[in-house]
């Protein structure tokens, strides 16, 4: 047997590492765990959604969200007979209160304190 022949079948560090990875990914399939990893993985998934989602509802800038507090918190200090404001009157409102408390984007501002009004009006007004 010449020298040769001896290194060819010796097993080098490199190939040792891709046996045991053959083996370790030849293990048996596992339906019960695969289906459970599943749901908690679509379970984080809808958690993460659901919050962001419920988190922008009110506005997804810090101005959007406070001009929507503050439209509702004015909303729901309407008086008790008072009807709801028309679109061009609530604008008219937003655009008062914008002076006084805003930032930001007007139109967005303007739509997320309107959002808010109606919310706070149909809040205390049922």
């Amino acid at each position: 047997m010449s020298g040769s022949d001896a290194t060819r079948h010796r097993s080098c560090p490199q190939e040792s590492r891709v046996i045991g990875y053959v083996k370790l990914m030849a293990r048996e399939f596992k339906p019960v765990r695969f289906f459970v990893m599943m749901a908690v993985a679509a379970f984080i998934v809808c958690g993460i959604t659901a919050f962001y989602t419920h988190r922008a509802e009110h506005g997804r800038t810090p101005e959007e969200r406070q001009a929507y507090w503050i439209g509702e918190k004015a909303g729901e200090q309407a008086p008790r007979d008072a009807k709801l404001p028309t679109p061009a009157g609530l604008n008219m409102m937003a655009q008062k209160y914008f002076e006084q408390h805003g930032s930001g984007n007007k139109q967005d501002w303007d739509l997320a304190f309107e959002h808010g009004y109606e919310d706070g009006f149909q809040k205390t007004h049922p």
